[in-house]
């Protein structure tokens, strides 16, 4: 593993840091010096009375990343080192390392998350990242996106979070986040990473924000204009991810149920919106999807999972899953936030096959898209966006019947 910093001497490099900023990163080569540039910009521009330091963490690329990593090093005015992710294949296990290291400054004020793959962020992303010093747990990101980006915030996460805590949250697993002090400790301590598989993996993002809630952390949604980043296709690219930040999303509601399910959500909150900066304008990249495969792999999973799925649902939604109307249009608001409770329901006594009733969700998840493709296919992003939010609606009417699982 050459290009890499000694890990002991890093840990001892950051003793006296107040502000981190940790990148996760693989085969990044072509957009982690963007990151760099703009990360030591914006410490030094708004933070320059703060002992900051730069941690990637790479997982073993082999594109050239830690080369470049190494290059900017030379010549960025802040501390930045480079480790290997040797926890992990994926995300998790590098932001637990960069846990690790932050929880070595006995200063520490801020962690900031940014992802390597960013094309959008500016040095402002740093300072307003950060707003945890202001009494703050955790700040998440707020962001302008196409339509079709999002679609596992819009349909899994942002009306699972909702429903659980109370809060809506636009991007519960944007990615992008800030960390106080506290925060920082109680999952550097977890014992939810060895517990949940899916956290060392792209469920990482979704156990940091489900930990800040769950604990009562204050939570703050920072307005970083637009993201933009490595586009994909939900049909053929989001299975692992949408497989893993579900995974993790169950195991968080059973993990922490103490610390939801008895309580009331009266009404929907929002987190204050911080925006102490006027971010430059930029349109949002285009996020081109496929109406026909999304119902192809629909259509097939009904085909293909129907044991699973005689297992898991009621006869009653069985029956509007095998419509014709349900197969020609694809699956409601409704008839998806259903599914999802019941699948919910015998995932708690399920001891294997976990992995595989979560394969069996995808398909239907497809069939969900769908249903939003061809009601928002004419829309603009913002109509489309309307469209997506009656998806909190269905999920928070089912609140009560998540909650009695627990009874």
């Amino acid at each position: 593993m050459r290009g890499y910093d000694d890990f002991g001497k890093v840990l001892d490099a950051v003793k006296d840091s107040e502000i981190i900023v940790g990148i996760p990163s693989r085969n990044s080569a072509h957009t982690i010096g963007y990151v760099l540039k703009n990360v030591d910009v914006g410490l030094r521009k708004y933070l320059s009375d703060k002992n900051s330091f730069i941690v990637v963490c790479d997982g073993l690329s082999n594109d050239g990343t830690v080369e470049v990593v190494n290059v900017f090093k030379k010549y960025l005015k802040t501390p930045l080192a480079i480790i290997p992710n040797t926890k992990s294949r994926g995300k998790g296990g590098a932001v637990k390392t960069i846990l690790e290291v932050a929880g070595e400054s006995s200063a520490l004020e801020a962690l900031v998350l940014v992802d390597s793959d960013l094309r959008s962020i500016v040095p402002e992303w740093i300072p307003l990242l950060s707003s945890v010093t202001e009494g703050y747990g955790l700040a998440v990101p707020y962001y302008r996106r196409h339509k079709y980006d999002g679609t596992i915030t819009n349909f899994v996460a942002r009306p699972l979070t909702t429903m659980a805590y109370g809060l809506d949250i636009n991007q519960p697993i944007g990615g992008d986040f800030g960390l106080d002090r506290e925060l920082v400790r109680i999952l550097s301590n977890s014992e939810l990473w060895s517990k949940i598989p899916w956290t060392m993996l792209f469920g990482v993002d979704i156990l940091i924000t489900h930990t800040a809630l769950a604990y009562g952390l204050s939570v703050c949604e920072v307005d970083l204009g637009v993201k933009i980043h490595e586009p994909k296709d939900p049909a053929t690219s989001l299975k692992g991810m949408f497989i893993e930040v579900l995974g993790t999303i169950f195991e968080l509601l059973i993990e922490y149920s103490e610390l939801w399910s008895k309580h009331e959500v009266c009404e929907i909150s929002f987190p204050k919106r911080i925006e102490k900066f006027k971010i430059p304008h930029m349109s949002p990249w285009e996020i081109v999807v496929s109406k026909e495969k999304a119902y192809n792999e629909f259509i097939k999973g009904l085909a293909e999972n129907k044991s699973f799925l005689e297992t898991y649902l009621s006869k009653e939604t069985l029956t509007l899953l095998y419509s014709e109307e349900t197969k020609s249009k694809g699956v409601t608001s409704k008839l998806w936030a259903t599914i999802v409770y019941e699948f919910f329901k015998h995932y708690l006594n399920l001891k294997g096959e976990k992995e595989e009733a979560l394969k069996s969700l995808f398909s239907i998840w497809q069939g969900r898209l769908y249903n939003y493709y061809i009601i928002t296919w004419n829309m603009d992003d913002k109509e489309a966006f309307k469209e997506a939010d009656k998806q909190i609606k269905d999920f928070i009417e089912l609140r009560r019947l998540f909650t009695k699982v627990f009874a």
